[in-house]
């Protein structure tokens, strides 16, 4: 599995969820790959818009985790 499959089966098994905090997201994307080369920001980019792209309103603070 890629990153980009992780985020898209995150947001699958949250699909129930509103929305989607960003932070909480690259947390559990860091955790199955803790040798990713994108940066925060890189990967929060994506993050942020496969959630959009899902319907997902999205949180960028890392005290909505």
């Amino acid at each position: 599995m890629d990153i980009r499959q992780a985020v898209v089966r995150y947001l699958i098994d949250n699909v129930d969820k509103p929305s989607v905090s960003v932070f909480e997201v690259i947390h559990a994307v860091r955790k199955r790959f803790p040798l990713c080369e994108l940066t925060d920001w890189e990967l929060g980019d994506h993050i942020a818009r496969s959630a959009i792209d899902a319907g997902f309103a999205v949180e960028f603070g890392a005290d909505a985790a």
